[in-house]
């Protein structure tokens, strides 16, 4: 008897108005403590929104 495999956990960002996954992505900016800020708005109904990312390995040692 064969089990269906586990629901994997929703990865990436969502839109908080539409709920679409697919953005556009504006401006890339480095931060100064080693993050990223991208500014992104939804190719579905144009909401923008600011992520910011981690660089691996440069976080606190």
């Amino acid at each position: 008897m064969k089990h269906a495999p586990a629901p994997r956990p929703p990865r990436g960002i969502e839109c908080p108005s539409c709920g679409c996954r697919h953005f556009y992505t504006t401006h890339t900016e480095p931060l100064r403590d080693g993050r990223i800020r991208r500014r992104k708005f939804c190719r579905h109904c144009g909401r923008k929104i600011v992520t910011y990312e981690a660089v691996p390995g440069s976080g606190p040692r």
